[in-house]
């Protein structure tokens, strides 16, 4: 389900596809506990870029593997115009799994917050 490039300095960088649909995706972590950015990489702005006005893309949604002890607890808010189904869900807590495999081995509940957005914040520097 995954594809890693491990060859890049910042983050493992990856492909999370779920039938017709593929995004690209950013593993940070930290000890065990990881976290997993699911965006579009075409919509990121260069380092150029930032000077002019720029309206930054939030992406799809982060999900998080924060173990305690023999536990693991996965947590996270995606998207639900771009995860449009529970199996979609399901398959992005896969992901996160696959990426973290010793979650398989101990009780590891989870809790996803599915988001529509309503509005934003914005500062771009010219006002």
């Amino acid at each position: 389900m995954s594809k890693l490039d491990r060859s890049q300095s910042s983050g493992v960088k990856m492909k999370f596809s779920y039938k017709h649909f593929s995004c690209d995706a950013e593993m940070y972590y930290k000890d065990q506990d990881l976290i997993v950015r699911f965006f579009d990489r075409a919509k990121e702005q260069e380092e150029g870029d930032i000077i002019n006005l720029v309206f930054v893309d939030p992406g799809y949604g982060y999900l998080c593997v924060k173990y305690k002890g023999d536990a693991a607890l996965i947590s996270g808010y995606l998207d639900e115009d771009v995860f449009v189904s529970d199996d979609m869900v399901d398959a992005a807590i896969e992901f996160i799994e696959d990426l973290s495999p010793q979650v398989k081995y101990c009780y590891a509940p989870y809790h996803i917050s599915l988001f529509k957005k309503s509005r934003f914040s914005e500062y771009n520097g010219e006002y």
